[in-house]
């Protein structure tokens, strides 16, 4: 059962960090005070009343996503978003101060941190300090950093001890998450596992040419050969069950299950052997009913409730903090206003959070890169916000009570939108015919390259392959030059044997087998500077060595002379340009012996689920987005500062499973459909500002 707190992301690629986990994340251990006492330095910022210095403020400014880029547009934006991740620290800290933490809480905690880290007990107590060490800690300093985050969670607790989900929130956080309450996918497979990669590839050539896969796992399969390789199969059973992910190893599960329908995988290595699974059906994931997962669904509900209870006490919080900027300080605080949706308004600094915490954004994030996020990316994820905020606002409109952040309700209500879309045959078909390169599996070959000095053994190779004779009885004479070059795919090889390999027809068939053999390719290659001294090249050679005799003969001013003479013959041309020495070749010539494979389109009735899954994909984003126009249409939205280049959401990297409307695929997924909606639930995002030097 899939029970993920989860929610799919449609317009909402890039949600802001949780705000209580990012007291940890940018306020790494100490808030410099680690080793002990150190001197406070500048002050820099005093949030209702509290002053921080530099020594206070030391952590998060050495954090890595505020020192990647620190000039121009987004160095300004990064310097905005760490204002007020102190800030937000801050009032959550003074929020929680009234709260009192016994020591028996602490060491309780400590000792726990020991357990689970395997150093507990006085006979780890130095390997205890040598952990904490490494994230800057004390003893003390640790303890003190436990007490805090125990008030902090004490705070919280009390914030949520008396939140309730009622059985309709209940019920509408089911229908508004549809896929995280899913049964897991399935298939029926058979697995070939050997020990060597020639007989994996070999076998599974002998596969996809329509050798029966059960045969060939019952004559060489080192596991479940008493099966005919049935995965799942009980013992003295050969028909394979529906299995899970885990009755595979993780690589070979993920090959399998990346095929999403019937199909062969290539061979993958697990543990010295070579697994080829061959997937007889794939199952999907399907909505469990509503009575089998109410009491998770009620757990869910109630989390999800309590976030948004915490996100709207801290969003309080920093509304109502006095934050002003001592003489001297370097820091600094701008926020202006980009959008409005009715009465609610869209600053920079929830642009910011939006932007720089996504992963992928932070990963290519670079002084380079900077123009490329504030003109293309920026732009787009202000118009994401817009349009979560038009859902969130729209979402009582729906007449179901959907709890959550902020983020989580609007997406919440993008879900219930389009719970019920259903995909018919029909369309099904439809979608198929017109995405048959969605489903079409590359061509492949196996290869032998017999390379050749002369034209002539070249042909009279290929003529006795063609008479019949194996490839070392026809090169016993010809004296070609033999290279295994396996199994490859289009794009493998040099561009002059992949286009003979891949895009000609200019082979023959060999008779009694699968194989066939390509015209003579004539190929050019550069000749090295120590060239093979036989035939042409050992005259030129002997040539050069009489040349060098007579060379030591002369005096040595003529020698001198003839050498100057050379270099202005062969290095000067024209105005006295210095011309490149000429690049010498020589022909090369080339059979190809191959089991070539070509592109073959897997049928509906091999990828049915995919097909289907993508279809559904398309048609809940189209509900959503007719519904999302509908309310924007209805409401008043103003920018304040419209970019200049607005790009289409497709354009930006996708979060990890996002639905992408079955188009594309996400990421590390088979490219042929959509995947299912499943997506980190939005969290925490609105930030307001705290005006430079004076209240909000």
């Amino acid at each position: 059962m899939k029970l993920s707190k989860r929610t799919n992301t449609i317009i909402l690629w890039v949600v802001s960090i949780g705000l209580l986990a990012g007291m940890v994340v940018m306020f790494t251990p100490g808030l410099g005070s680690v080793g002990g006492t150190t001197a406070k330095g500048a002050a820099q910022i005093t949030v209702n009343g509290q002053t921080l210095y530099d020594a206070d403020l030391q952590q998060i400014r050495n954090n890595s996503l505020f020192n990647t880029v620190t000039e121009g547009e987004v160095g300004q934006d990064l310097q905005r978003l760490m204002v007020d991740e102190i800030v937000r620290n801050a009032v959550i800290d003074q929020a929680a101060a009234r709260i009192s933490v016994g020591g028996g809480q602490v060491r309780k905690a400590v000792n726990d941190f020991r357990s689970e880290r395997g150093v507990s007990g006085a006979r780890n107590d130095q390997a205890y300090l040598q952990l904490i060490g490494s994230a800057g800690f004390t003893d003390q300093t640790f303890r003190d950093y436990l007490k805090g985050q125990l008030r902090l969670q004490e705070w919280e607790d009390r914030l949520v001890k008396d939140v309730t989900v009622s059985d309709a929130e209940v019920r509408a956080y089911y229908d508004s998450h549809l896929t995280s309450y899913q049964t897991e996918e399935k298939i029926r497979a058979r697995e070939l596992v050997v020990a060597d990669k020639e007989l994996a590839d070999s076998l599974r050539r002998e596969v996809l040419a329509g050798a029966d896969f059960a045969t060939l796992a019952r004559e060489n399969s080192l596991e479940l050969a008493d099966r005919d390789g049935a995965v799942g199969a009980a013992q003295g059973e050969t028909e394979p069950k529906p299995v899970g992910r885990p009755a595979l190893p993780t690589v070979v599960s993920n090959a399998a299950f990346a095929l999403r329908g019937a199909g062969v995988t290539d061979p993958v290595l697990y543990n010295d052997r070579y697994y080829v699974v061959q997937v007889e059906a794939y199952e999907p994931p399907a909505s469990m009913p509503f009575d089998d997962v109410v009491t998770a669904v009620s757990e869910d509900a109630l989390n999800a409730k309590k976030a948004g209870v915490v996100e709207a006490e801290i969003e309080k919080l920093r509304d109502a903090a006095t934050v002003t900027f001592p003489t001297g300080s370097t820091l600094s605080f701008d926020n202006p206003v980009l959008a409005t949706v009715g009465s609610q308004a869209i600053k920079a600094v929830q642009l910011d959070r939006a932007l720089y915490t996504n992963t992928q954004i932070q990963q290519a994030l670079s002084p380079q890169t900077a123009d490329l996020i504030v003109g293309l990316f920026k732009p787009t994820v202000l118009n994401q916000l817009i349009d979560s905020e038009v859902a969130y606002q729209a979402a009582q409109s729906l007449g179901v009570p959907l709890v959550g952040t902020r983020g989580g309700v609007a997406q919440a209500a993008l879900n219930y939108v389009g719970r019920d879309a259903t995909a018919t045959e029909a369309e099904i078909e439809e979608y198929y015919a017109a995405n048959q390169s969605l489903y079409t599996l590359p061509a492949e070959a196996t290869v032998t390259e017999v390379r050749f000095a002369d034209r002539d053994a070249a042909v009279s190779f290929r003529d006795d392959l063609l008479a019949g004779r194996d490839v070392a009885a026809a090169n016993a004479t010809a004296a070609g030059t033999v290279t295994e070059l396996g199994r490859v795919k289009p794009g493998d090889l040099p561009a002059e044997l992949d286009t003979a390999l891949f895009n000609t027809d200019a082979f023959d068939a060999l008779p009694g087998g699968r194989l066939s053999v390509s015209d003579v390719l004539v190929l050019e290659e550069a000749v090295d500077d120590a060239a093979d001294e036989t035939g042409e090249d050992a005259a030129a050679a002997e040539a050069a060595a009489e040349a060098d005799t007579e060379a030591d003969a002369a005096p040595a001013a003529d020698a001198t002379e003839a050498a100057d003479a050379a270099a202005t013959e062969s290095d000067v041309a024209g105005d006295g340009e210095v011309a490149e020495a000429p690049v010498l070749t020589k022909e090369t010539f080339v059979v190809l012996v191959a089991d070539r494979v070509a592109p073959r389109v897997r049928s509906l009735a091999d990828v049915h689920a995919q097909v289907e899954q993508a279809v559904l994909s398309q048609k809940r984003q189209a509900e959503r987005n007719a519904w999302l126009a509908e309310q924007r249409a209805a409401m008043t939205i103003v920018e304040t500062a419209q970019p200049d280049l607005v790009l289409p959401t497709d354009s930006l990297p996708e979060a990890a499973g996002a639905d992408q409307g079955g188009a594309a695929a996400p990421a590390g997924e088979d490219a042929a459909g959509a995947a299912p909606d499943q997506a980190p639930e939005a969290t925490p995002e609105g930030a307001t500002e705290a005006t430079p030097g004076a209240a909000n």
